[in-house]
């Protein structure tokens, strides 16, 4: 695509057959990706490309928008990502025996839910421990990482 302008910018009248050329090219590179990726590949590149948001239900009744991160917090996700259980939510509340570890661990995944959430000033860890049950903790975190593209 960045030969194609380049050509165009450089040549601004094309002849008829440069054009064709130029448009069998461009024709033939979708054709390739399209060849390449799975639908849900495709889907997910093209909520990337016009940053789609997610949409989620909490127990309040209410459907949230969950936007893609901001680099800051696409760092930290990957981080805290480590550090949970996100296949069985219910692992990161049972106690290891170690209270710093436990609470840290906690601390861990509420931060991540809440990343969710950053455009709803009434969301917060206590409004998540309230109205979010366990399936729908482990939807708002598959969410994250499709949305930013990640890989658990």
């Amino acid at each position: 695509m960045a030969d194609v302008n380049a050509q165009v910018t450089q040549n601004q009248e094309l002849s008829p057959q440069e054009l064709e050329e130029l448009q069998k090219r461009n024709q033939e590179a979708v054709n390739r990706l399209k060849e390449e990726l799975t639908p849900e590949q495709a889907e997910q590149v093209e909520r990337y490309f016009f940053e789609d948001d997610e949409e989620i239900m909490l127990r309040d009744g209410k459907t949230y928008k969950v936007p893609p991160c901001s680099l800051k917090d696409a760092r930290i996700l990957m981080k805290k990502l480590r550090t949970i259980n996100v296949d069985a939510i219910i692992l990161n509340f049972v106690p290891s025996g170690d209270d710093e570890e436990d609470e840290r661990r906690e601390d861990d995944l509420f931060t991540v839910l809440l990343m969710a959430f950053k455009g709803y000033k009434h969301v917060t860890r206590e409004y998540l421990d309230e109205y979010m049950d366990l399936e729908t903790a482990r939807k708002v975190i598959e969410i994250l990482i499709g949305l930013n593209g990640l890989k658990k």
